[in-house]
């Protein structure tokens, strides 16, 4: 199948969204460490894999301040990109040169938030599921699972798209609502990313093609380094519109229910475009 409007809108709000949180509440940091040797049956066996204790790593050298990594030290000798792949979104690396008995080590910038998509509902994403919480990471001698999903972490999920005639010719003015469900471990995050994101109203951000993502299937860049200003650039002729968002907080007395180390807060964006859906 070919891409649809649907997977622009996805991308093009993913990657804003990343940008926006990063830049407007500096959401990440540098972090320094070692990553450890396991295995992964998902992965070809011609990797050696290596985890690192944290995961998302921040990919977007826009961020000003923010250490994007472009290699890593095995044994004190520096790896780059020949043989390496990093995976930013499980924070961790797979190489066909490295030993698994080698010391890897690296420096990196971890995001604040993950950031993931869904088609759950809140129900089965705050009761059904468990998550690991970032505050109760070891930081020495183990890995992350990186399938698990972490808090504090935001579940994205696009709940509708609707189509109004807006002009002659068979312009139309299309609405889409997105709900973001956010997870935090602490309330100072929860009250940090509600208020940025409160402020958005009246954002605009470009249409990005899927294709023009810049994460290939291993988790790492397609062709580093990524910008996203210099990305969101490139597509400037046409732009999503949010044209109301909402920022609110799950009661004292619903959360009552849930683990004590999690706090919600949820964000309902409305964003428009003008297109021609039938041409």
């Amino acid at each position: 199948m070919q891409n649809q409007f649907q997977h622009h809108l996805t991308t093009s709000f993913a990657l804003w969204f990343d940008n926006y949180l990063l830049r407007k509440g500096e959401a990440y940091t540098n972090q320094t460490g070692q990553f450890f040797s396991y295995t992964d049956q998902r992965i070809s066996s011609s990797y050696n894999i290596f985890g690192s204790a944290y995961k998302q790593f921040v990919t977007d050298s826009s961020i000003t301040g923010a250490t994007i990594p472009t290699g890593i030290y095995a044994n004190s000798v520096e790896q780059t990109s020949s043989g390496v792949i990093l995976d930013f979104g499980n924070g961790r690396i797979l190489s066909t040169g490295i030993a698994p008995t080698a010391t890897v080590t690296g420096s990196f910038s971890v995001k604040d938030f993950n950031i993931y998509f869904t088609n759950e509902g809140e129900e089965d994403l705050l009761i059904e599921r468990k998550y690991n919480s970032r505050s109760s990471y070891p930081t020495t001698n183990t890995n992350i699972d990186p399938y698990d999903q972490s808090i504090p972490a935001v579940f994205i999920n696009t709940e509708s798209i609707k189509n109004e005639p807006f002009a002659f010719g068979g312009m139309d003015r299309t609405m889409t609502s997105v709900k973001a469900v956010v997870i935090s471990d602490t309330p100072y995050l929860l009250d940090g990313i509600l208020s940025i994101f409160a402020d958005s109203r009246n954002e605009a951000f470009s249409i990005i093609p899927a294709s023009a993502h810049p994460i290939d299937e291993y988790g790492d860049l397609k062709s580093p380094p990524y910008n996203y200003t210099s990305l969101a650039a490139s597509y400037n002729d046409s732009k999503f519109y949010i044209d109301y968002v909402q920022a609110s907080k799950m009661s004292d007395k619903a959360q009552s229910a849930l683990p004590s180390n999690m706090y919600i807060g949820f964000l309902d964006f409305d964003i428009y475009t003008h297109r021609f859906p039938r041409q």
